[in-house]
């Protein structure tokens, strides 16, 4: 009997920790490499922001970014020889605010090689604004100047 309850809870668990149907669905689209070929900014003026502690945002204009839903990792690969290019390695999630909402929640960190996280304490959260087969942005929100500022990294698909 105690083997039963202990298998029900695991179950339970198992069951409240898995994702919704509209997560699996967003996670399966995001699925694939895709570019992210225009930054832009809701403030009117010229920017050219700092992303991710890496580089300034014109150098990810036309980097390449690789997405694999089934072990949430992937790598991003800056492409301008004008930029410090190369490829980093993130684990990524997109997690559904509030249930049923069709709002979504797209979070990254670094990772070495071995998929092992780079920086403990830091990562990054972006709203996942929109989602089709062919187009994703994310939103990032930043302080600027005591005021909330929004980075749109605007990505098409390459391959699926």
């Amino acid at each position: 009997m105690k083997k039963i309850s202990v298998l029900m809870i695991i179950a339970v668990i198992m069951t409240s920790c898995s994702l919704s149907k509209q997560e699996k669905t967003a996670r399966k689209t995001i699925d694939g490499t895709w570019s992210l070929t225009k930054v832009t900014y809701d403030s009117p003026g010229t920017f050219n922001a700092t992303l991710f502690d890496d580089t300034t945002a014109s150098c990810f204009e036309g980097s390449q970014w690789f997405f694999r839903s089934n072990n949430s990792t992937g790598t991003y690969n800056i492409i301008n020889a004008n930029c410090p290019t190369g490829e980093r390695n993130i684990r990524w999630s997109s997690n559904e605010i509030g249930k049923g909402t069709g709002n979504y929640d797209f979070t990254m960190k670094f990772t070495d090689e071995k998929k092992n996280d780079i920086q403990k304490n830091v990562g990054y959260r972006m709203a996942l604004n929109y989602l089709d087969d062919n187009s994703m942005t994310l939103v990032q929100t930043v302080n600027f100047e005591g005021k909330p500022f929004k980075i749109n990294l605007n990505f098409t698909r390459l391959t699926q």
